[in-house]
C-alpha cells in the first residue's frame, strides 16, 4: 500500500498525539495503571526465602575480650611486697594448688589468674601489714597450647610446638568421631581487636581427602581452639551462643580442665 504525503502527515501527527487520544479511554486507563505500577515498584510476587542459620564464618562476638593466663601447679612466681622484703618470696605452686608465704601461710593459686592471686594476697597481707603493695611476676609458666574440642575422640590440649597445623592437633585428639561434621570444622580465635571469631576451614575438594588436606594446610596460632561440631548439628545457634556470644560461660567451662587462659570481657 502506498501512503500519500497528506496521509503520512496525518499518521505522524497521530503519533505525536497523547497516548490516551490514540488508544481511547481504555488506553488511558491502561497507561495510568502502567505508570502507577512503575512508580510503586510493582513486580511479580516472589517466594519467601526461608531463614537459614548463621554460618560459622559470620560468627563474630559483639563484645570484646582479653585473655588472662590461668596459673597451675608447677608454675613459679615471684611475690614482691614493697618495703617488706622479709615476706617476699619466689614460690612454686604445689600439686595441691597452694603457695606458702610468711604471715599468711597457704594461699590457693592454681586455677586463678595473676590479678586474682594478687588481689587475694593483698587482702590477706592487709590483716597483718599497713597498706601492703603486692606485685606478682610469673617466672616460669606452661608453654603455649592449642586445643581440640567437640565431636572428637578426646578433648585435648596440645603444645603448640608439637601441633602447628590443624591436622596435627586433630591427630593428638584421636581423630573425628563417626558422628562428626567433618566439613564444618572451625577455628575459634581471639582477634587483635579483642573479638572472638569462628573461622571455618575451607575444603577445596570433595570427599574425605579434601577435609584432611584442608586440615593439613591450616596453620594454627597459640591458644587457638579447633572445634568439631556434630553431624547434621541443629545446634548451630548453640555453637554460636556458647563460643561467640557467651564465651565467659560456655567456652571457659568447656575447656576449663585443659586451657591455659581464660576469656575476660572488656567492659566499656
Amino acid at each position: 500500500m502506498v501512503m500519500s504525503i497528506s496521509s503520512r502527515a496525518g499518521y505522524a501527527e497521530g503519533l505525536r498525539a497523547p497516548l490516551g487520544a490514540r488508544l481511547g479511554w481504555r488506553g488511558s486507563v491502561l497507561a495510568v495503571l502502567a505508570v502507577s505500577c512503575l512508580l510503586a515498584g510493582c513486580e511479580r510476587p516472589r517466594a519467601k526465602t526461608p531463614d537459614l542459620p548463621v554460618p560459622p564464618d559470620a560468627a563474630l562476638s559483639t563484645a570484646r575480650f582479653r585473655k588472662e593466663y590461668v596459673l597451675a601447679s608447677g608454675d613459679q612466681l615471684d611475690v614482691l611486697v614493697r618495703r617488706v622484703p622479709e615476706v617476699s618470696r619466689q614460690v612454686v605452686i604445689r600439686p595441691d594448688g597452694n603457695i606458702s608465704l610468711p604471715l599468711i601461710n597457704d594461699v590457693k593459686a592454681s586455677g586463678l589468674t595473676v590479678p586474682e592471686v594478687d588481689a587475694e594476697l593483698t587482702a590477706r597481707f592487709s590483716s597483718r601489714l599497713l597498706n601492703p603493695e603486692v606485685n606478682i611476676i610469673p617466672l616460669s609458666v606452661r608453654q603455649p597450647m592449642v586445643y581440640v574440642a567437640g565431636d572428637v575422640t578426646n578433648v585435648v590440649a596440645v603444645p603448640f610446638r608439637e601441633a602447628p597445623t590443624a591436622m596435627q592437633a586433630l591427630a593428638y585428639a584421636g581423630g573425628f568421631k563417626r558422628s562428626a561434621a567433618t566439613k564444618d570444622v572451625s577455628l575459634i580465635r581471639l582477634t587483635d581487636d579483642g573479638h572472638i571469631r569462628a573461622i571455618p576451614l575451607e575444603v577445596q575438594s570433595k570427599g574425605q581427602p579434601g577435609v584432611y588436606m584442608s586440615l593439613r594446610e591450616t596453620a594454627l596460632q597459640p591458644d587457638d581452639i579447633l572445634f568439631v561440631p556434630e553431624s547434621k548439628r541443629s545446634q548451630v545457634g548453640r555453637f554460636i551462643d556458647d563460643f561467640i556470644n557467651k564465651p565467659v560461660n560456655g567456652l571457659n567451662s568447656l575447656v576449663s580442665s585443659y586451657v591455659n587462659f581464660r576469656f575476660i570481657q572488656i567492659l566499656k
